[in-house]
């Protein structure tokens, strides 16, 4: 919906022009909420840009990763700024009581983001999963969700938690990468379904999986798959797990 086949929107994200990622979205005020249309023109040329420094030097590529995902980072500081109690964004929370949990495509240029809607029925969860990209930005929509984080024990050959968080403040950005560990998300209620927005930066099309946190070093491979495209409801049954 949101989305340009044209080729001045549509940009290899690692060969980002300096054309392209010289626009400056992020002149406004950082309290100023924006619609779901601003976010996604404003957030393809961030990237970009951000992509452009981390190539001039090693240096320049630490200091970014270590920004990433905290108050100093432009994709955050973006991301926090989109108004999830828009209307529009209902059209694309379609819920199937049958899963644990349904994806839901809500826009992407195929090359620097992809943005999903996920309605989680109750008590259900992800299998823990890493991020092969440079990072996984969530918001909740509605109710809440608890977040689980792993970091691998190579003489156990396990997964052991590091982390265990309770996420409700639709204002609130939690940030992953593979770096700071691999995760499971879920919902923690009994009785109230909850909504979150993903944000991966760039898209993925596979990812690895743990069904047993004490074998670690037995992952496997699963592509992804979602439930629907903007809006339009395309159930996936190719796969035995729908992946985050």
């Amino acid at each position: 919906m949101f989305l340009s086949s044209s080729p001045s929107t549509v940009l290899a994200y690692d060969t980002a022009s300096e054309t392209y990622a010289s626009h400056d979205y992020t002149q406004d005020s950082k309290d100023i909420s924006i619609s779901l249309k601003e976010f996604v023109d404003a957030l393809p040329p961030i990237l970009c840009r951000l992509k452009m420094q981390e190539r001039k030097s090693f240096q320049d590529r630490v200091q970014l990763e270590s920004k990433r995902g905290t108050k100093e980072d432009p994709v955050t500081q973006l991301f926090s700024r989109l108004d999830l109690n828009e209307p529009e964004l209902t059209e694309y929370a379609l819920a199937d009581r049958t899963k644990n949990y349904t994806r839901n495509l809500v826009a992407t240029d195929n090359e620097t983001f992809t943005l999903l809607l996920i309605c989680w029925n109750p008590s259900k969860e992800s299998p823990i999963h890493d991020h092969p990209c440079d990072g996984c930005w969530v918001r909740v929509r509605q109710g809440k969700i608890e977040e689980t984080r792993y970091k691998v024990n190579e003489e156990m050959d396990s997964l052991e938690i590091t982390s265990v968080e309770t996420y409700e403040d639709s204002r609130e950005v939690s940030f992953i990468n593979d770096y700071v560990g691999y995760h499971k998300v879920g919902n923690p209620s009994t009785t109230t379904p909850a909504v979150t927005l993903h944000l991966y930066c760039p898209p993925f099309q596979s990812c690895k999986v743990w069904p047993d946190p004490n074998r670690a070093s037995r992952s496997s491979k699963v592509c992804m798959c979602n439930y629907s495209e903007y809006g339009d409801s395309r159930a996936c049954d190719k796969f035995a797990v729908n992946m985050i």
